[in-house]
């Protein structure tokens, strides 16, 4: 005689949540990622002049993380502003998790809607990016709060990049 196992359905916010903190962190793996490669090679190019005496020696410490920071930052608004505005609202970890940027009535966001969603990440990040989950779960429209000024929504993408689910979950 066999059990019936009852599967436990992940409710559809906590679902989208779950897509959305994946996305988050795949992107910012990459930003960072390619900061600490820029970091590592800017930290092999001064190791020479500084054992030649033209650099002070804390060089060895400050080039490597002011480029490390430099380097991490540009990506993050390459990946965050420039890439989904020229792949159709879709940033690499979205493409992974199949998700896409749009506004509220369908169409691709303009720039300075990419621009609002980077630039409030700071306090979508806040506490380990709970402000951002505890945003996506209570909103009616599963939006975070840089989602919300931009007038933007992430939807799932089902099938291609060219047809978006609208169900918000």
């Amino acid at each position: 005689m066999t059990i019936p196992v009852r599967r436990r359905e992940v409710p559809a916010r906590l679902g989208m949540a779950g897509r959305r903190v994946v996305q988050a962190v795949l992107d910012q793996a990459l930003a960072t990622g390619l900061g600490m490669f820029a970091g590592l090679g800017a930290g092999l190019v001064v190791i020479p002049p500084v054992q030649w005496g033209l650099l002070p020696p804390k060089a060895v410490l400050w080039v490597p993380l002011v480029t490390f920071l430099a380097v991490s930052y540009v990506f993050d608004a390459v990946i965050q502003i420039w890439i989904p505005l020229r792949r159709g609202g879709i940033t690499p970890g979205m493409l992974v998790t199949g998700l896409r940027v749009e506004t509220l009535r369908g169409g691709p966001p303009k720039v300075r809607a990419y621009v609002f969603r980077w630039l409030l990440c700071t306090v979508d990040g806040l506490l380990f990016g709970l402000v951002a989950v505890v945003s996506i779960v209570v909103t009616r429209r599963q939006q975070r709060i840089g989602d919300l000024v931009a007038r933007t929504l992430v939807v799932r993408v089902d099938g291609g990049p060219e047809t978006p689910s609208r169900t918000f979950g």
